[in-house]
């Protein structure tokens, strides 16, 4: 099956800031995220990573997987998902679900021409209301030669 071609508009090289919101793990606080978005076997291959901003050691890597209405995220925390998340289109959002026994996470992402949004939200437990997480907004860079 060939993918949604609503997935091309997410195409490239994005970068840009973040507002963190606070979590029983983290403080609130600011980060600069890049995504790269390619096409993959039936949908789209992102890679992912945030430097929180004042923060010492590592960024966040992810990298996360949308064929089809499946979705998977693989990142540094180290948790493997034990089953797909889903992937689905609500108005011109791409909608990325998962769920686990830690909580569930919608992320939402949005793009309008050069400018990517991104909406992250988390419940914990998995039954609970979404909280907002990370609050993206992104610009594509200039394709490399």
């Amino acid at each position: 099956m060939a993918p949604d071609p609503r997935l091309m508009t997410l195409l490239g090289d994005w970068t840009g800031t973040e507002e963190l919101f606070p979590t029983a793990w983290t403080e609130a606080g600011t980060a600069r995220g890049a995504l790269s978005v390619e096409p993959g076997p039936g949908g789209i291959l992102l890679d992912y990573v945030e430097s929180r901003d004042g923060a010492e050691g590592a960024p966040l890597v992810a990298h996360g997987v949308v064929a089809g209405t499946g979705f998977w995220w693989f990142d540094t925390y180290g948790f493997t998902p034990a089953a797909p998340g889903s992937a689905e289109w609500a108005d011109e959002n791409l909608v990325l679900e998962r769920r686990s026994d830690r909580g569930r996470t919608v992320m939402r992402l949005r793009a309008d021409g050069d400018r990517l949004a991104v909406e992250l939200d988390t419940a914990v437990p998995a039954d609970a209301a979404l909280a907002p997480l990370v609050r993206g907004v992104y610009t594509r860079q200039p394709a490399q030669n």
